[in-house]
């Protein structure tokens, strides 16, 4: 069926039905037909489901552009999504097929490739380091560059609208040289395209027009045209085909044709039997799709490869991003000076029960700063999705390298905020406290991951970290002390990360003092015997049970897929 330089869609001598002027496609990889035949979809509903496609049939092969078209609603995305393999809610049947075979997702998504509409980039990178990030977690480190230039292109390229918001030279050249990849590098491309110029128009091998979810012709521009005229509706002289067509089978305006009329006839016309008799073709010349997806695995870094490329993208990310860190050090400086100065040593009207105000402060508002990385997090759970949906990032590997890149930055916050107060304020024990608040940074910075992970919008996250931090302040025991608390909220004392900071940070400063009215201090929180060392495993703990929750997040719902 194959050798090195060729695939054959031909079989016992056979010409094939063809949608294209060539039978015979030269390929310097491994090439794909897609074909989806009868493809149906439903979105479930309160009462009943909403359908969206309609028994929806059409072929693309290596070396050709293929357009869905139609009017907004019509179901385009949902058909690209559907042959991207990123729909994981609804109903869908029918069948999808790469050389005939039925497709598995898991192979496939190592052969094709998927651009969204929606950008999904990190600001901080320029162009080229973006793609230099990309190749990094999507090709292994030990393939040669000369291997890597020949097996870097997807098989199957899916576009959803490439073209939109550009003006009409822009858009000529996008298409344009999406045309010569798909020719070059003999890949299957299928784009989403709203309402093209007849240039680009005339630059398709295929389009698909939908209606109402329903297939009104599939097969090439030359065809339609003769197509459309036999109904009735040839194109005026001097006119769009794409504008004629489209203003033909929109039924969202008064004095719309019948669109149903228009797919009736459709399924009894010659096209839709020519798409038919391809796609029975291919079945019966399918080429062995595990030949294909065993190439593209040994593409695949090792998960050890992406967590060093992404702990080198975040930690830059983190550096160039003044939202990031930069703005953040500057606020938590400041706080601390203020706190600081407001409770000087030298302010000799102070007494020693001050002091747990002051502690009570850094613990909890500088904790609570942390909702601050929840906007900036957001943009990176995007591309998390994007690259995840290209099979090109691993959960664990993500998760670690986004809390180790996070821990230089929340250690410069510690340290320089420990600084401050410490020395302002005249507090003892500098090591232990500086710990103390990296570790609780450390937990709060975990705790965001997971809310901005399970919050659909930065603004509703903020809202939620503000609920849960003001809860664990109530109730770390300064207060009310937790040997006097309900007996049915001392679980939340339990729960709440704050206690064994607030707690290590009360018995640090109050045991050094070592005076009367600090070990009354002491006994009035209950704080006498508190194990320091303890509570800091238990804050280290907390955080790794935090992250793990992250990825389990990340790995149910956010996959990428809709």
């Amino acid at each position: 069926m194959t050798d090195d330089n060729y695939i054959h869609i031909q079989a016992d001598g056979k010409q094939p039905p063809s949608s294209s002027s060539s039978n015979h496609v030269r390929v310097s990889g491994h090439p794909c037909v897609l074909g989806w035949d009868s493809i149906s979809y439903t979105v479930p509903g309160k009462k009943k489901g909403k359908q969206i496609l309609y028994n929806v049939s059409g072929r693309s092969a290596p070396g050709e552009l293929t357009a869905i078209m139609g009017p907004s609603g019509s179901g385009k995305t949902t058909l690209l999504d559907i042959l991207a393999d990123r729909m994981s809610s609804g109903t869908i049947s029918g069948k999808v097929d790469v050389n005939g075979k039925t497709r598995h997702s898991s192979s496939f998504r190592l052969l094709a490739s998927y651009v969204s509409q929606d950008d999904a980039l990190l600001g901080s990178f320029t162009v080229l380091e973006t793609l230099r990030y990309s190749a990094q977690l999507s090709v292994a480190a030990n393939v040669g560059p000369d291997e890597r230039e020949s097996r870097k292109h997807p098989t199957v390229l899916l576009l959803d609208e490439p073209t939109s918001g550009l003006d009409s030279a822009s858009t000529l050249n996008v298409i344009t040289h999406v045309l010569k990849l798909s020719r070059y590098q003999h890949c299957t491309v299928v784009c989403t395209i709203h309402q093209p110029s007849s240039v680009v128009f005339n630059l398709f091998a295929n389009i698909v027009l939908l209606a109402n979810g329903q297939t009104v012709f599939s097969g090439s521009p030359q065809h339609a045209l003769s197509h459309f005229a036999s109904l009735g509706h040839p194109v005026p002289p001097f006119t769009n085909p794409s504008e004629h067509y489209l203003e033909l089978i929109n039924a969202d305006f008064e004095g719309a044709h019948d669109t149903d009329v228009f797919v009736a006839y459709y399924l009894r016309s010659d096209v839709a039997a020519r798409i038919q008799n391809q796609l029975a073709f291919d079945r019966d010349a399918s080429v062995d799709e595990d030949a294909l997806t065993t190439h593209a695995a040994d593409l695949r870094p090792s998960a050890f490869r992406q967590l060093g490329v992404i702990i080198h993208r975040n930690s830059l990310n983190n550096v160039r991003n003044p939202g990031v860190y930069g703005v953040r050090v500057v606020l938590y400086m400041g706080l601390s000076a203020m706190v600081g100065t407001m409770y000087l040593y030298s302010n000799k009207s102070l007494v020693e029960d001050d002091l747990v105000n002051l502690l009570f402060y850094v613990q909890a508002f500088l904790v609570f700063m942390s909702v601050a990385v929840l906007p900036f997090f957001t943009d990176q759970r995007a591309v998390f999705a994007r690259e995840r949906a290209n099979h090109a990032l691993s959960v664990p590997s993500y998760v670690v390298a986004n809390f180790v890149a996070a821990l230089p930055g929340i250690f410069v916050i510690a340290l320089l905020s420990s600084t401050i107060v410490v020395s302002l304020a005249g507090l003892h024990a500098f090591g232990a406290f500086v710990l103390n608040l990296f570790l609780s940074l450390v937990v709060a910075e975990s705790l965001m991951h997971v809310v901005g992970a399970t919050a659909p919008h930065y603004i509703m996250g903020i809202a939620n970290a503000a609920g849960i931090f003001g809860m664990f302040m109530q109730m770390e025991g300064f207060m009310v002390p937790a040997k006097t608390m309900p007996a049915y909220w001392k679980w939340a004392n339990t729960v709440a990360f704050h206690t064994y900071s607030f707690e290590s940070f009360v018995h640090n400063q109050f045991t050094a003092m070592n005076t009367t009215r600090s070990h009354e201090i002491l006994a009035r929180f209950g704080f006498e015997q508190v194990n320091v060392h303890q509570h800091m495993v238990v804050l280290g703990v907390y955080a790794v049970v935090l992250e793990v929750a992250f990825a389990a997040v990340l790995y149910k719902w956010h996959t990428g897929r809709r």
